[in-house]
Protein backbone atom coordinates (compact mmCIF):
# COMPACT_ATOMS: atom_id res chain seq x y z
CA UNK A 1 0.00 0.00 0.00
CA UNK A 2 1.54 3.47 -0.79
CA UNK A 3 1.72 5.88 1.68
CA UNK A 4 -0.16 9.42 0.50
CA UNK A 5 2.31 12.07 -0.84
CA UNK A 6 4.26 14.08 1.31
CA UNK A 7 4.90 17.77 1.10
CA UNK A 8 8.60 18.76 0.89
CA UNK A 9 7.66 21.31 3.18
CA UNK A 10 5.08 19.76 5.65
CA UNK A 11 1.87 20.67 6.91
CA UNK A 12 2.82 22.36 10.19
CA UNK A 13 0.79 24.04 12.97
CA UNK A 14 0.10 27.69 12.82
CA UNK A 15 2.62 29.71 14.54
CA UNK A 16 2.00 31.14 18.00
CA UNK A 17 2.63 35.15 17.31
CA UNK A 18 3.54 35.76 21.26
CA UNK A 19 5.64 32.81 21.74
CA UNK A 20 9.24 34.11 20.45
CA UNK A 21 11.11 36.15 22.38
CA UNK A 22 10.85 39.53 20.65
CA UNK A 23 7.14 39.24 20.95
CA UNK A 24 7.40 38.81 24.94
CA UNK A 25 9.25 42.03 25.19
CA UNK A 26 6.33 43.92 23.50
CA UNK A 27 4.03 43.02 26.17
CA UNK A 28 6.14 44.35 29.18
CA UNK A 29 7.53 48.18 29.55
CA UNK A 30 8.82 48.54 26.04
CA UNK A 31 5.11 48.64 24.97
CA UNK A 32 4.30 50.89 27.85
CA UNK A 33 6.94 53.27 26.93
CA UNK A 34 5.89 53.46 22.89
CA UNK A 35 3.68 56.23 21.56
CA UNK A 36 0.49 54.60 20.07
CA UNK A 37 0.25 55.47 16.55
CA UNK A 38 -3.50 57.03 16.34
CA UNK A 39 -5.87 55.12 14.06
CA UNK A 40 -5.93 56.35 10.44
CA UNK A 41 -8.98 58.17 9.14
CA UNK A 42 -11.87 56.11 8.63
CA UNK A 43 -10.47 52.40 10.18
CA UNK A 44 -13.07 51.55 11.70
CA UNK A 45 -15.03 52.43 8.68
CA UNK A 46 -13.65 50.17 6.26
CA UNK A 47 -13.30 47.68 9.10
CA UNK A 48 -16.62 47.55 9.93
CA UNK A 49 -17.79 47.72 5.75
CA UNK A 50 -15.22 44.24 5.24
CA UNK A 51 -16.88 42.60 8.44
CA UNK A 52 -20.09 42.83 6.74
CA UNK A 53 -19.16 42.41 3.32
CA UNK A 54 -17.55 38.91 4.48
CA UNK A 55 -20.33 37.81 6.53
CA UNK A 56 -22.96 37.83 3.57
CA UNK A 57 -20.13 36.17 1.82
CA UNK A 58 -20.27 33.53 4.50
CA UNK A 59 -24.05 33.48 4.72
CA UNK A 60 -24.70 32.08 0.90
CA UNK A 61 -22.23 29.14 2.39
CA UNK A 62 -22.52 26.23 4.43
CA UNK A 63 -20.49 25.70 6.59
CA UNK A 64 -19.96 22.60 9.09
CA UNK A 65 -17.14 22.91 12.30
CA UNK A 66 -16.01 19.20 13.38
CA UNK A 67 -17.93 19.50 17.08
CA UNK A 68 -21.19 21.23 15.11
CA UNK A 69 -21.90 17.67 12.86
CA UNK A 70 -25.04 16.35 13.07
CA UNK A 71 -24.95 13.06 15.12
CA UNK A 72 -26.88 9.99 13.59
CA UNK A 73 -25.32 6.72 15.09
CA UNK A 74 -22.77 6.14 17.97
CA UNK A 75 -22.03 2.83 19.11
CA UNK A 76 -18.74 1.36 20.63
CA UNK A 77 -18.43 -0.16 16.90
CA UNK A 78 -18.76 3.07 15.07
CA UNK A 79 -19.86 6.61 14.71
CA UNK A 80 -22.15 8.33 12.11
CA UNK A 81 -22.16 12.19 11.12
CA UNK A 82 -23.85 14.11 8.44
CA UNK A 83 -22.06 16.97 7.18
CA UNK A 84 -24.78 17.62 4.81
CA UNK A 85 -28.18 16.82 3.32
CA UNK A 86 -30.28 18.30 1.01
CA UNK A 87 -32.90 20.26 2.41
CA UNK A 88 -35.93 19.77 -0.31
CA UNK A 89 -35.59 16.39 -1.78
CA UNK A 90 -38.95 17.65 -4.14
CA UNK A 91 -37.64 20.97 -5.18
CA UNK A 92 -34.88 21.98 -7.78
CA UNK A 93 -31.42 20.82 -7.13
CA UNK A 94 -28.37 23.04 -8.02
CA UNK A 95 -25.95 21.76 -10.28
CA UNK A 96 -23.27 19.74 -8.29
CA UNK A 97 -25.77 19.66 -5.28
CA UNK A 98 -25.09 16.50 -2.96
CA UNK A 99 -27.87 14.48 -2.13
CA UNK A 100 -26.55 13.53 1.40
CA UNK A 101 -22.92 13.37 3.24
CA UNK A 102 -22.08 11.07 6.42
CA UNK A 103 -18.68 10.78 7.78
CA UNK A 104 -17.98 7.14 9.28
CA UNK A 105 -15.63 6.40 11.78
CA UNK A 106 -15.10 2.86 12.55
CA UNK A 107 -13.04 1.22 15.89
CA UNK A 108 -10.74 -1.27 14.78
CA UNK A 109 -12.93 -4.80 13.06
CA UNK A 110 -16.14 -2.20 13.64
CA UNK A 111 -18.96 -2.59 10.62
CA UNK A 112 -21.41 -0.35 9.59
CA UNK A 113 -24.16 -2.11 7.21
CA UNK A 114 -25.92 0.04 4.58
CA UNK A 115 -29.81 -1.19 3.26
CA UNK A 116 -30.32 -1.17 -0.64
CA UNK A 117 -29.90 2.64 -1.95
CA UNK A 118 -32.47 4.95 -3.18
CA UNK A 119 -33.04 4.66 -6.93
CA UNK A 120 -31.76 7.39 -8.93
CA UNK A 121 -28.64 7.78 -6.21
CA UNK A 122 -25.10 6.99 -6.51
CA UNK A 123 -22.46 6.27 -3.75
CA UNK A 124 -18.89 7.57 -3.67
CA UNK A 125 -16.62 6.56 -0.78
CA UNK A 126 -13.03 8.41 0.29
CA UNK A 127 -10.99 6.27 2.89
CA UNK A 128 -9.46 9.24 4.88
CA UNK A 129 -7.86 7.30 7.52
CA UNK A 130 -6.80 3.49 8.06
CA UNK A 131 -8.10 0.26 6.54
CA UNK A 132 -11.09 -1.06 5.15
CA UNK A 133 -13.31 -3.54 3.13
CA UNK A 134 -16.54 -2.80 0.97
CA UNK A 135 -18.65 -5.60 0.69
CA UNK A 136 -21.70 -4.21 -2.03
CA UNK A 137 -23.74 -7.33 -2.94
CA UNK A 138 -23.30 -8.49 -6.24
CA UNK A 139 -19.47 -6.94 -6.66
CA UNK A 140 -16.28 -8.69 -5.34
CA UNK A 141 -15.16 -7.48 -1.94
CA UNK A 142 -13.24 -4.34 -2.10
CA UNK A 143 -9.72 -3.10 0.04
CA UNK A 144 -9.08 0.26 0.47
CA UNK A 145 -6.09 2.11 1.76
CA UNK A 146 -5.54 5.33 3.16
CA UNK A 147 -6.96 8.00 0.34
CA UNK A 148 -8.35 5.29 -2.16
CA UNK A 149 -11.64 6.53 -3.87
CA UNK A 150 -14.40 4.28 -4.78
CA UNK A 151 -17.47 5.29 -6.66
CA UNK A 152 -20.24 3.06 -7.40
CA UNK A 153 -22.58 2.52 -10.41
CA UNK A 154 -26.01 2.78 -10.36
CA UNK A 155 -26.28 -1.14 -10.29
CA UNK A 156 -24.17 -1.37 -7.48
CA UNK A 157 -25.60 1.85 -5.52
CA UNK A 158 -29.10 0.13 -5.52
CA UNK A 159 -27.56 -2.86 -3.69
CA UNK A 160 -27.25 -3.33 0.10
CA UNK A 161 -23.77 -2.88 1.58
CA UNK A 162 -21.37 -3.36 4.29
CA UNK A 163 -18.06 -1.32 5.37
CA UNK A 164 -15.48 -3.57 7.78
CA UNK A 165 -12.39 -1.94 9.27
CA UNK A 166 -8.95 -4.08 9.47
CA UNK A 167 -7.37 -3.77 13.07
CA UNK A 168 -6.51 0.13 12.82
CA UNK A 169 -10.13 1.59 12.80
CA UNK A 170 -11.43 3.37 9.29
CA UNK A 171 -12.55 6.98 8.77
CA UNK A 172 -14.64 6.80 5.39
CA UNK A 173 -16.69 9.83 3.59
CA UNK A 174 -19.89 8.41 1.90
CA UNK A 175 -20.82 10.90 -0.60
CA UNK A 176 -24.25 10.28 -2.24
CA UNK A 177 -25.19 11.98 -5.60
CA UNK A 178 -28.43 12.36 -7.88
CA UNK A 179 -27.62 9.82 -11.13
CA UNK A 180 -30.44 12.21 -13.28
CA UNK A 181 -27.99 14.34 -14.75
CA UNK A 182 -25.83 13.29 -18.02
CA UNK A 183 -22.13 11.33 -17.13
CA UNK A 184 -23.41 11.52 -13.47
CA UNK A 185 -23.03 7.89 -12.71
CA UNK A 186 -20.30 5.47 -14.58
CA UNK A 187 -21.60 2.23 -16.15
CA UNK A 188 -19.26 0.07 -13.88
CA UNK A 189 -17.62 1.16 -10.57
CA UNK A 190 -14.55 2.40 -10.41
CA UNK A 191 -11.75 3.06 -8.00
CA UNK A 192 -8.61 5.21 -8.03
CA UNK A 193 -6.02 4.30 -6.01
CA UNK A 194 -3.23 6.60 -4.35
CA UNK A 195 -0.75 6.55 -6.30
CA UNK A 196 2.67 9.26 -6.62
CA UNK A 197 1.72 9.74 -10.61
CA UNK A 198 -1.64 10.63 -10.12
CA UNK A 199 -0.89 13.84 -8.60
CA UNK A 200 -0.02 16.57 -11.16
CA UNK A 201 1.05 20.06 -10.66
CA UNK A 202 -1.35 22.32 -11.09
CA UNK A 203 -0.25 26.13 -9.65
CA UNK A 204 2.48 27.23 -7.71
CA UNK A 205 2.67 25.34 -4.11
CA UNK A 206 -0.20 23.41 -5.22
CA UNK A 207 -1.03 19.81 -6.55
CA UNK A 208 -4.20 17.89 -7.24
CA UNK A 209 -5.72 14.33 -7.92
CA UNK A 210 -8.84 14.17 -9.80
CA UNK A 211 -10.09 11.25 -8.31
CA UNK A 212 -13.49 11.11 -10.98
CA UNK A 213 -14.39 13.30 -13.69
CA UNK A 214 -17.97 13.95 -14.63
CA UNK A 215 -18.82 16.82 -17.36
CA UNK A 216 -17.38 19.97 -15.79
CA UNK A 217 -17.25 18.43 -12.14
CA UNK A 218 -14.83 16.23 -10.15
CA UNK A 219 -13.49 14.46 -7.47
CA UNK A 220 -10.42 15.80 -6.36
CA UNK A 221 -8.18 15.86 -3.40
CA UNK A 222 -5.91 19.12 -3.29
CA UNK A 223 -2.35 19.52 -1.69
CA UNK A 224 -1.38 22.89 -1.22
CA UNK A 225 2.47 23.62 0.71
CA UNK A 226 2.51 26.53 2.85
CA UNK A 227 1.82 30.22 1.80
CA UNK A 228 0.21 28.72 -1.18
CA UNK A 229 -2.97 30.77 -2.50
CA UNK A 230 -5.83 30.67 -5.51
CA UNK A 231 -7.43 33.93 -6.82
CA UNK A 232 -10.61 35.02 -6.94
CA UNK A 233 -12.90 32.71 -8.52
CA UNK A 234 -16.92 31.75 -9.35
CA UNK A 235 -18.87 28.52 -8.59
CA UNK A 236 -20.36 26.69 -11.55
CA UNK A 237 -21.32 24.11 -9.35
CA UNK A 238 -21.90 23.54 -6.04
CA UNK A 239 -18.39 23.02 -3.97
CA UNK A 240 -17.64 21.06 -1.14
CA UNK A 241 -14.32 21.48 0.85
CA UNK A 242 -13.49 19.01 3.57
CA UNK A 243 -10.48 19.55 5.58
CA UNK A 244 -8.16 16.61 5.92
CA UNK A 245 -5.43 18.39 7.73
CA UNK A 246 -3.94 21.80 7.86
CA UNK A 247 -6.01 25.23 7.66
CA UNK A 248 -7.29 26.74 4.64
CA UNK A 249 -8.41 30.52 4.34
CA UNK A 250 -12.20 30.78 2.54
CA UNK A 251 -12.08 34.34 2.59
CA UNK A 252 -11.84 35.40 5.95
CA UNK A 253 -13.49 32.41 6.95
CA UNK A 254 -10.69 30.01 8.24
CA UNK A 255 -11.25 25.91 8.14
CA UNK A 256 -9.64 23.59 10.13
CA UNK A 257 -9.02 19.63 9.89
CA UNK A 258 -12.42 18.05 9.71
CA UNK A 259 -14.31 21.12 8.86
CA UNK A 260 -16.62 20.92 6.08
CA UNK A 261 -17.86 23.69 3.91
CA UNK A 262 -20.06 23.86 0.86
CA UNK A 263 -20.25 26.93 -1.77
CA UNK A 264 -23.70 26.56 -3.65
CA UNK A 265 -23.61 27.16 -7.67
CA UNK A 266 -23.08 31.04 -8.25
CA UNK A 267 -21.33 32.02 -5.40
CA UNK A 268 -17.79 33.01 -5.27
CA UNK A 269 -14.87 33.01 -3.08
CA UNK A 270 -12.87 36.26 -2.96
CA UNK A 271 -9.21 34.57 -1.81
CA UNK A 272 -8.25 30.90 -0.83
CA UNK A 273 -4.74 30.52 1.12
CA UNK A 274 -3.04 28.84 3.50
CA UNK A 275 -0.35 29.81 6.16
CA UNK A 276 0.62 25.89 7.02
CA UNK A 277 -0.40 23.63 4.19
CA UNK A 278 -3.32 21.86 3.64
CA UNK A 279 -5.19 18.43 2.27
CA UNK A 280 -8.51 18.69 1.08
CA UNK A 281 -11.04 16.50 -0.62
CA UNK A 282 -13.28 18.59 -3.06
CA UNK A 283 -16.49 17.89 -5.39
CA UNK A 284 -16.59 20.54 -7.66
CA UNK A 285 -15.86 22.51 -10.79
CA UNK A 286 -13.14 20.40 -12.31
CA UNK A 287 -11.49 23.78 -13.48
CA UNK A 288 -11.62 26.86 -11.60
CA UNK A 289 -13.32 29.14 -13.16
CA UNK A 290 -11.59 32.44 -12.15
CA UNK A 291 -13.13 36.09 -12.35
CA UNK A 292 -12.17 37.54 -16.05
CA UNK A 293 -12.05 34.28 -17.75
Amino acid sequence: MNSPTRLHDPIRPAPDPLADEPASLLQGALVDAWPEAPAAPGLRARLAARAARMARANAAMVNVRQRERMLLEHSAQRTVQQLYRRADAAGAQRPGEPVRVRLIELAPQGAWRLPAGEAGVGRDWLLIRGGAELQIEGEAALVLGPLDYHVQSAAASRAPACAFADGQGATLLLRERALGAPGAGPAASCTSRDMPDQWEDYAPRIKRRVLWRHGPMAAMLWLAEPGASVPQHRHGHDEECLMLRGDLFQDDYLLREGDYQLAPSGSLHQSVDTDTGALIYAHGDLELQTIGD
